[in-house]
């Protein structure tokens, strides 16, 4: 196997597929890519135990053939040299030379192991895609995965529960203690309606390619879903199990409500956090019509206050919540302005986007 293709292109796969391998598994096999040059395109695969990866790169190919890498080294190496072009040439005892294509000073080798002893996947070609703006599926992933479950023990609500219609897309993210929902409305060609549970490797990986104006394409078979941006293609298992019924989390009878810039809160709440409990992350919020004054209270370090200026409905109100869960919304959230409903000190805590009615953050509050 012999060819030469952009260094740039190169490194872009390799560093996806850096992030797809298992490091840590004991078949070492996985620590490897496969490599295979045909025509005028080189195509590389990527897979540890439950996501596979592919990509197809243009490259002049001087020979055709095939062989299996240790990923890592590879990547280093490709990083690391001088050049614009990248000469790869493979011998007939499977050792990898790598070279820039215009400096003959330069040459390393690399032992690779033969391709049949990688665990090739076949891309399903009978799935059916549908397409979405890559900006509003980064929006929806980016407002929900942040609210997963990272206990083993909870599998059903370690992924993005993800339903499709023919006319609307939800996404829905929860640990049990707090719960993050959007929805789209779009009209969808693809007309097969699909409930499942999506691993968060697959979205995190997808993430990192999405622009603001290309396409991403989805399709999804019994057991697995299937992401395609560009020249890329993700194939994941879905999570199995039964999605808890978010609908009836969500409330509907609030009636105090608090508008609130969202940088001034963020900046508070990152203040406050240095003097508040680590392990509870617990601030009390004491509201009143124009502004909210936010207190926290280790015993073994000290006290702290901050306000700030808000619009509300309610005088004199108080409640307990944890700081860190309301950050972590604020991150993802776009608009200058968001929105807090209650109904009492004792039940559910609303956060929205202000003039944003498909996304709704839901968290308890503390005793």
């Amino acid at each position: 196997m012999k060819f030469i293709c952009a260094k740039e292109s190169l490194l872009k796969t390799l560093s996806i597929a850096e992030n797809v391998i298992e490091t840590k598994t004991s078949i070492s096999i996985l620590s490897n890519i496969y490599i295979e040059a045909t025509e005028n395109k080189i195509k590389i695969q990527a897979c540890d135990s439950k996501i596979n990866f592919f990509s197809e790169i243009n490259a002049d190919i001087l020979n055709q053939g095939s062989i299996s890498v240790n990923c890592n080294k590879f990547y280093s190496i490709v990083k690391k040299l001088p050049c614009n072009e990248i000469y790869i040439d493979v011998n007939n005892e499977n050792n990898i030379n790598i070279k820039p294509n215009d400096n003959d000073k330069i040459s390393y080798t690399l032992k690779g192991i033969e391709a049949n002893k990688f665990p090739v996947i076949k891309e399903n070609e009978n799935v059916k895609y549908f397409s979405l703006k890559q900006e509003i599926f980064s929006d929806m992933v980016r407002k929900t995965i942040f609210c997963i479950s990272t206990s083993e023990n909870r599998r059903f609500v370690s992924g993005i529960y993800f339903e499709k219609s023919e006319n609307q897309i939800k996404m829905v993210g929860t640990d049990g203690k707090r719960l993050s929902f959007i929805k789209q409305n779009i009209k969808i060609d693809n007309n097969i309606d699909k409930s499942i549970i999506i691993p968060p490797k697959i979205l995190n990986e997808a993430l990192k390619l999405c622009t603001a104006n290309a396409e991403i394409f989805i399709a999804v078979s019994e057991n697995k879903i299937y992401i395609k941006i560009d020249n890329f293609l993700f194939i994941s298992n879905l999570l199995e199990g039964n999605f808890p019924p978010y609908e009836k989390v969500i409330p509907y009878n609030q009636n105090i409500f608090v508008t609130a810039d969202k940088q001034a809160l963020y900046e508070s709440l990152d203040r406050i956090s240095q003097i508040s409990d680590k392990e509870s992350h617990k601030i009390n919020l004491n509201i009143n019509e124009t502004n909210m004054k936010i207190t926290s209270e280790d015993i073994a370090i000290g006290f702290g206050e901050e306000n700030i200026k808000i619009e509300s409905n309610i005088d004199n109100f108080n409640i307990y919540l944890n700081y860190s869960f309301i950050k972590d919304v604020l991150n993802v959230i776009k608009k200058n302005k968001i929105i807090f409903e209650f109904k009492d000190p004792k039940n559910t805590v609303t956060i929205r986007e202000e003039e944003n009615n498909d996304f709704i953050y839901i968290m308890m509050p503390m005793a």
